[in-house]
This record gives structure tokens, sequence and C-alpha cells, in this order.
């Protein structure tokens, strides 16, 4: 009894604790950079703790609408071909790049959860690319989709090229059928066998 409602306290708490924490963190990044700068070249009675909060997300709103002119965006697309290319920093710019971009809800359609028969069973995965003939080098065919298959609680995963036929789309938004896999199916409806 007592190890369940510990257990129940911890299933509550640490979410809560973990996204707090990252939000607090962020926070505190974003005036720690901006607020540096700005108390440096602000008058001291203009100056106030939160200002960094404040004008580090109004810089992110603006950069956000300067990347739809076209101007701004041939000199992003030009510095971001320049980034790709220096070793190193490719490799943490591209992780970076991609992690956003899976939480990027207009990008959603970018994947699709599905499954694919294999000679275990059915097995859920996420199409993360429908055009291998396009991709250089060519990964597949053109009747192939590429099919990313995580592993529960993050051990891992595997992509796998398979035939277009060999999948069956699943009516399920990409991020609870991602919870659904990561936590080997534990939150998904309790029922009997």
């Amino acid at each position: 009894m007592i190890k369940r409602i510990f257990w129940n306290g911890i299933k509550v708490f640490v979410p809560i604790a973990l996204t707090i924490t990252i939000v607090i963190w962020l926070f505190t990044t974003m005036e720690s950079f901006f607020g540096k700068f700005l108390s440096r070249y602000l008058p001291k009675e203009y100056y106030f703790e939160g200002l960094g909060i404040i004008v580090g997300v109004a810089l992110i709103f603006v950069i956000g609408i300067l990347v739809n002119a076209w101007v701004i965006r041939s000199i992003y697309r030009y510095a971001d071909k320049l980034v790709k290319q220096i070793p190193f920093i490719r490799t943490i710019y591209n992780a970076i790049q991609d992690l956003l971009n899976y939480f990027d809800k207009s990008n959603e359609t970018a994947q699709q959860a599905v499954l694919i028969q294999t000679r275990m069973g059915k097995v859920m995965g996420f199409v993360t690319g429908d055009s291998l003939d396009q991709m250089k080098p060519p990964l597949g065919a053109a009747d192939e989709v590429l099919v990313y298959i995580p592993l529960s609680y993050m051990m891992g995963g595997i992509t796998t090229v398979v035939p277009r036929k060999a999948v069956t789309a699943l009516d399920w938004p990409v991020n609870e059928a991602m919870s659904f896999i990561l936590t080997a199916g534990m939150t998904g409806q309790k029922k009997r066998i």
C-alpha cells in the first residue's frame, strides 16, 4: 500500500518537476544571455530583472516573422548551407534542427504512424521518408518508404526500408503513437486479453 502511494506520487511529481526545471532553465538562460547585453547598454533605471526574457521571446518572434520574408529566407538558406559544411558543427546543428522539426506540429505530415508486418508480428513505427528514389544517394525504389521503429523506453530504434504495400497507416496522432511505443504500450487503455 505504501509502495503504491509512493509510486503514484513519483508519477505525478517527476513530470511536473522536470517540466518546471526545463522551463526555468530556458528562462534563466534567456535572461542571462540577453540580460547581460541589455544591462551593459541600457541605463540602470531602464533595466529590470526579466527584461532579457521579454527581449529573447520578442527576438525569437521577430526572427520567425523575418524568415517568411523572401530576402531573409534566402540569406537563411545560404547560412544554413554554410553551417552544414563545417564538419563538427554540422553534426550538432543537424541534430538540433531535427529535434526541433520533430516537435513542429506544422511538419507532422512528414511522419505517419504505421504498422508493418514482420516475422515477429506487426510492429509500430513512423514513415519518415517516402521519396527514397530521389534521395542522394537513393535509399530505395519509388514504391518503398523509410520507416523508423523506436524501441521502448528510448533505448534506440531501427530505420528500415519497406515496400509501401507492406505499410498500414494508423489513424493516430504521431505524439500519441510515440508515447504508446516508448512506454511499451503502458499508456494505452487497459483491456483484458
